[in-house]
């Protein structure tokens, strides 16, 4: 009697949840789905798809989403590693200062700091101000996939510096204490001690970044220009300009399944390196 009213108690609970999960997720999932089958003489098909991965155009747009994202990946996970282990190793107001520097730009709206990146990378803005007062050449820096990247990992950086201080913090420091007094070197003890145990913080990141970036709208549209055309913002496009639904549809499950395949590869990636450094 006791187990089938815990189960009742246990679907009651959960119903909210999955009931959340079924009309605000899945059955919007589905209906892009049935959106992105429909064809122009009616009824449904690949026609959308064929197109959007048919098209010379269409496959470099989403090729540059790919590339977008992986090189923020990977320079925010370069500037963010070290971060994180300052982070980590801090105590006291140090470390409370340290997580406050990488916590307050979360506080901000994206569209606000992606204008703060345009004040700065601007014709009239710090880097060339200071570069007219030494009477040097300006450079032209936004409209381009520099001031795309740059501002991205600025606005990214918060969520893989959190991840790895997490799993740093979670690291006995004796380990490493223990390498040294047995002869290994700090570069040594990092590569087989910090590093392997810091993998779930460094894969949880690249995951989120990853994500977070290739979806990324709002900063392409502000920093790029009509060279540097994303899925996302051609995604907009296709919705606003042209309000072509059918084709946006099959353009924004383009983007997801991408996200899902690339998502397992990382997953598959990280689960090797944690096997090989076992």
């Amino acid at each position: 009697m006791m187990p089938n009213r815990f189960r009742l108690s246990t679907l009651a609970l959960l119903a909210p949840a999955v009931i959340g999960l079924l009309v605000f997720f899945i059955g919007p999932l589905l209906l892009n789905v049935e959106v992105s089958l429909r064809e122009q003489g009616g009824g449904h098909g690949l026609a959308q798809y064929l197109r959007a991965l048919g098209d010379a155009y269409y496959v470099k747009v989403w090729l540059q989403t790919i590339v977008l994202a992986a090189c923020v990946t990977f320079f925010t996970l370069l500037f963010g590693y070290p971060f994180a282990f300052a982070i980590a190793r801090s105590r006291g107001p140090v470390k409370g200062f340290l997580i406050f520097l990488i916590v307050t730009p979360l506080l901000i709206n994206v569209v606000v700091r992606t204008f703060g990146w345009m004040v700065v990378l601007g014709r009239s803005g710090l880097i060339n101000g200071t570069l007219r007062a030494f009477d040097l050449p300006t450079i032209n820096m936004l409209g381009g996939w520099f001031a795309i990247g740059i501002t991205l990992v600025h606005v990214m950086l918060p969520f893989m510096v959190l991840s790895i201080a997490s799993a740093l913090e979670g690291i006995d420091q004796a380990l490493e204490q223990a390498a040294l007094t047995l002869g290994a070197k700090p570069a040594a003890a990092f590569r087989y001690i910090i590093w392997p145990l810091s993998l779930d913080g460094v894969i949880t990141g690249t995951l989120l970044v990853f994500s977070l970036s290739i979806g990324s709208f709002v900063t392409v549209m502000l920093m790029g220009n009509n060279r540097t055309m994303v899925l996302p913002v051609m995604v907009y496009q296709q919705l606003n300009l042209s309000s072509d639904w059918p084709f946006a549809a099959a353009l924004g499950m383009v983007l997801l399944v991408t996200v899902l395949v690339i998502s397992g590869i990382q997953l598959a990636i990280g689960h090797r390196l944690r096997r090989g450094q076992a």
